[in-house]
C-alpha cells in the first residue's frame, strides 16, 4: 500500500526522519478519523428516529 510505504520510509519521496513520518502517520490517522465522524453525524441526520 502506498500510504504504508510512504509512513515507514520505503516509498518513493518518503521522509526519512521519523519524526516526520509519525506526523504523517497521525495526519492521516487524524483526517480519516475526521471523516468517519463527519460521515457518522450527515448519516445520522438522514436516519429519522
Amino acid at each position: 500500500m502506498p500510504i504504508i510505504e510512504f509512513v515507514s520510509g520505503q516509498g518513493e519521496g518518503a521522509p526519512k526522519s521519523r519524526l516526520r513520518r509519525l506526523g504523517w502517520f497521525a495526519l492521516i490517522w487524524a483526517l480519516s478519523t475526521a471523516a468517519f465522524i463527519a460521515f457518522a453525524t450527515v448519516l445520522r441526520l438522514f436516519v429519522p428516529h
